[in-house]
């Protein structure tokens, strides 16, 4: 598979480009900046591309067969960034005929039918009240997604972090704990959609 990530330089990304070269992928990371270009395995084609201007995006996906957009905020980024990014990678996937998409946003994205624990829904209220930017703009990105003809899978996952990659992970509609999910697991589960092609049009959630 020739995986093209977004936001490989954040911790998620990493994880998610170190992860597919060792299952043998082909794999671009596409980054604000290539400099420096070393922190990535030097089998990974580096691209620079600003997504929210919409610029490199075509270079970023030649060849590809499935993206992984894992931007993320930060101090620095707009409000509605990753809606106007992930906007513009849809399009570009549109116009390059790339059909599959994978993302990772907050817990705190709701869908009909979702399964809630008591430490979930606490932990996704704190959210939308300390970080409603945040929360707002994964909810907008998330509606642009479900309008796509495309073969996306949206991952919801309430706290991510540090730690080993175990694949010990329940995944799909089920109730979240207040406890965090490594960057490995969270990456391989959403490569194993990628891989298996399982999850289409679907939003499942994954906790440890």
């Amino acid at each position: 598979m020739k995986l093209t990530v977004f936001g490989a330089s954040g911790p998620t990304g990493k994880a998610v480009v170190e992860t597919a070269i060792r299952r043998g992928h082909t794999v671009t990371a596409a980054v604000e900046s290539t400099a420096p270009a070393s922190r990535f395995p030097d089998s990974v084609r580096v691209v620079e591309a600003d997504v929210y201007e919409g610029s490199g995006l075509e270079a970023a996906l030649e060849d590809a067969t499935a993206v992984c957009n894992l931007l993320q905020h930060s101090k620095r980024t707009p409000a509605d960034y990753v809606t106007v990014g992930g906007s513009h990678i849809l399009d570009a996937m549109e116009s390059a005929g790339v059909d599959r998409y994978l993302t990772v946003v907050p817990a705190t994205v709701q869908t009909d039918g979702d399964r809630h624990g008591i430490g979930e829904t606490i932990v996704a209220s704190a959210i939308r009240l300390l970080k409603p930017t945040v929360a707002a703009d994964a909810d907008t990105h998330v509606e642009d997604i479900t309008t796509r003809d495309l073969d996306w899978t949206v991952i919801r996952v309430l706290r991510t972090g540090e730690g080993r990659t175990t694949r010990q992970y329940q995944t799909g509609n089920v109730k979240l704990g207040v406890g965090s999910v490594s960057y490995g697991d969270v990456a391989a589960f959403l490569l194993d959609c990628c891989d298996r092609g399982i999850y289409l049009r679907m939003q499942p959630k994954i906790r440890t």
